[in-house]
C-alpha cells in the first residue's frame, strides 16, 4: 500500500520521534534580527515631545528599524499624494548620514567620535516629524498654512537632531551651528518633497 515505505503523509508532522528543525529552541525572529518594538516605541515617544530635551542615547540604544520604519511610512503617504519618493528619501537619508558622519568626527578631532550607525539612528529617528507632515499635507490646503506648519516641523527636527548629535559630542561644543545647518538642510528637502 504505501510502496513498504511504512510511513503516511502526516509522519513527517507528527508530534512523535525526534524534532530535528528545533523550532523550539529558536529565538523570535524580531529578536534574531536585533529589532526592539519596545525601543523604537520608547525613542519614538521621546521624539514627539518637542520641547524635552532627550539624554544621550546609551551604545546599545541605536538602531535602524525605527528609521527604516519612517522612511517607509513617509513614502507611503507621499505614495497617496500620487509621488514616489521612496528613492529620494533613502537617497537623501543615505548621503547625510554619511556627511553628517564625516562632519561630527572631523569636528570631534582628538575626542571620541561617532558611530555611522548612531548617526543614522538619530537623523532617521528626527525624521517623525516629517511624516507627520506628510500625513497633514493630505488633509491641509497649499498655501500660508501648509508652509507655518512645514517650517515649524523642519525647526523641531533639525533642533531634535542637533540636541542628540551634541550630546554625543562634547568636545564640540560651541560648533552648535555648524551641525545644526546641515540639518536643517536635510529636514528642509524632506519637507519639500511633502509640500510640493
Amino acid at each position: 500500500s504505501g510502496g513498504g515505505m511504512g510511513m503516511g503523509f502526516a509522519a513527517p508532522f507528527s508530534d512523535s520521534g525526534p524534532n530535528f528543525l528545533g523550532v523550539e529552541d529558536e529565538p523570535p525572529l524580531l529578536e534574531e534580527l536585533g529589532i526592539d518594538p519596545g525601543q523604537i516605541v520608547r525613542r519614538t515617544v521621546a521624539m514627539l515631545n518637542p520641547l524635552a530635551k532627550a539624554g544621550a542615547n546609551e551604545a546599545g540604544d541605536d538602531d535602524l528599524a525605527g528609521p527604516l520604519l519612517f522612511g517607509i511610512i513617509m513614502g507611503s503617504l507621499h505614495l497617496l499624494q500620487g509621488r514616489v519618493h521612496f528613492g529620494y528619501i533613502l537617497g537623501w537619508t543615505s548621503l547625510a548620514t554619511l556627511a553628517m558622519y564625516w562632519l561630527l568626527n572631523q569636528l570631534a578631532a582628538g575626542g571620541e567620535g561617532i558611530e555611522l550607525y548612531r548617526c543614522g539612528s538619530i537623523l532617521g529617528y528626527c525624521m517623525l516629524p516629517m511624516c507627520l507632515l506628510a500625513a497633514l499635507v493630505l488633509f491641509l490646503p497649499g498655501g500660508l498654512v501648509t508652509g507655518a506648519v512645514a517650517a515649524a516641523l523642519v525647526l523641531w527636527c533639525a533642533s531634535k537632531a542637533t540636541g542628540q548629535f551634541m550630546r554625543c559630542l562634547p568636545h564640540a561644543e560651541g560648533k552648535r551651528m555648524v551641525v545644526a545647518y546641515p540639518c536643517f538642510t536635510l529636514y528642509t528637502l524632506y519637507a519639500l518633497l511633502s509640500v510640493y
